[in-house]
């Protein structure tokens, strides 16, 4: 144990530290955020729209609502790919020092520019909403980051039209970005004309197949998923913010799973995945990372050493919205040799009972409908299921043994504590 604590703090540590900061990985994750605010909204329509009342959805249909929520939806949980493209060349440009805004607009019009378009019967051509939602996130993410690359590297070499001292900054910044533009255009032309050539077809597709096909192995997998939150726990055990440096990677792929269910919902077909963005924010880590939601129970109703019980007081309210904060730095759980086996057990165990309860039907799927992660069980697994109380009682059972997860270990650590506050009072 003590050989692997060691690693953990003076190897593992570090090596999250260093990822978590990594400049494109930082620019996706920050590029990423820029989008769920319409993911979050999108998600709001779906519920309303969805709502588990069979003579309310039907009113809906009668008024000619329901199209006016499935509008509201396209625009805005089927615009995230493009936010997101838009997010990420932004991020990436600004860590350079050089003109965000150009660098993502440039990298707006690189993303349509690689699209497929269509075609209506007139003849007018479009861009579909699944090029530019949940399906074209692969190729959002590379053209964002290709664009900051090519963008940054023109400025960086001065290899721009200048203007003089008089004329407006923006105006400077709007010719500087001519050459980098053209050049980034033409060359996400010439890669969209070179695939249309191929039986792939386009960029989405080919990302599809050469990312995709890979990290949905991995992220659509349980077994992919249980090495995703054991990294997750363990850079967590280690003080570094898991979130940060493994569903950077993992939170693109959940959420094309959970776009994937929401057009299957829109269309009344059967729902394709069970592994999404709301199974493992409001299922597998309900409490936080680590699933430390028992864990704040035994500190609020169990404790008898006088500093947890004020911890409980203070902590417990929080991990009911998935803030563990002050559980994992104060308890602590972070390198706390006796809190390591619950802290990698409990997410996993979720992660096992949700998954063959979906499997075996017991529980219907997520219907695409994003909750924000801060969403309290019972309430999030509700409507994050289509208004399903048996996704409801799923999250209390969860509770329930992330419960008996955490007690024995809870129970030892709370007796050490209070051995060691009596003894400081008898001196």
């Amino acid at each position: 144990m003590h050989k692997f604590m060691d690693f953990l703090q003076n190897k593992l540590a570090p090596f999250g530290e260093k990822v978590s900061k990594q400049r494109h990985l930082k620019a996706l994750r920050e590029g990423f955020m820029l989008a769920m605010p319409l993911v979050l909204i999108g998600s709001l329509f779906q519920v309303i729209a969805s709502f588990p009342m069979e003579s309310f959805t039907k009113w809906l249909h009668q008024v000619g609502l329901d199209v006016i929520f499935n509008n509201l939806i396209s625009n805005s949980f089927g615009l995230i790919a493009l936010l997101t493209c838009f997010g990420v060349a932004y991020r990436l440009a600004t860590s350079y020092n050089v003109d965000g805004l150009s660098a993502g607009a440039l990298a707006v019009a690189s993303m349509l520019l690689a699209t497929p378009s269509i075609t209506d019967k007139t003849g007018v051509a479009g861009i579909p909403y699944p090029g530019i939602g949940g399906r074209g996130l692969f190729t959002a993410i590379i053209v964002g980051l290709i664009t900051a690359e090519i963008f940054r590297w023109f400025i960086q070499k001065d290899i721009t039209i200048k203007m003089p001292d008089s004329v407006p900054e923006v105006v400077g910044k709007s010719f500087m970005a001519l050459v980098p533009g053209a050049v980034i255009l033409t060359f996400f032309e010439a890669v969209t004309w070179g695939i249309s050539l191929t039986p792939i077809g386009n960029l989405n597709n080919l990302l599809g197949i050469v990312i995709g096909t890979p990290l949905g192995l991995i992220g659509g997998t349980l077994i992919g998923t249980f090495i995703a939150i054991l990294l997750n726990s363990l850079f967590w055990f280690c003080g570094v913010n898991g979130g940060q440096v493994v569903n950077t990677v993992m939170q693109p792929v959940w959420l094309q799973a959970a776009t994937a269910n929401l057009a299957a919902w829109q269309a009344g077909k059967a729902l394709p995945n069970i592994i999404t963005l709301p199974f493992i924010d409001l299922f597998v880590y309900i409490g936080g990372g680590g699933a430390t939601i028992g864990l704040a129970l035994c500190l609020m109703f169990l404790s008898k050493s006088k500093e947890y019980k004020v911890l409980g007081k203070a902590a417990g309210i929080p991990a009911f919205f998935n803030i563990n904060t002050a559980i994992l730095f104060s308890f602590p759980t972070v390198l706390n040799p006796i809190m390591l086996i619950p802290f990698l057990l409990a997410p996993v165990t979720n992660a096992v009972i949700t998954y063959f309860a979906m499997a075996l039907h017991l529980v219907p799927l997520t219907t695409g409908a994003v909750m924000p992660w801060t969403m309290p069980p019972i309430i999030g697994g509700f409507f994050a299921c289509g208004g399903s109380w048996a996704a409801a009682i799923l999250q209390l059972v969860l509770v329930i043994v992330s419960f008996l997860i955490y007690y024995p270990f809870f129970k030892a650590a709370d007796a050490a504590r209070l051995k060691a506050e009596m003894e400081k009072e008898d001196k």
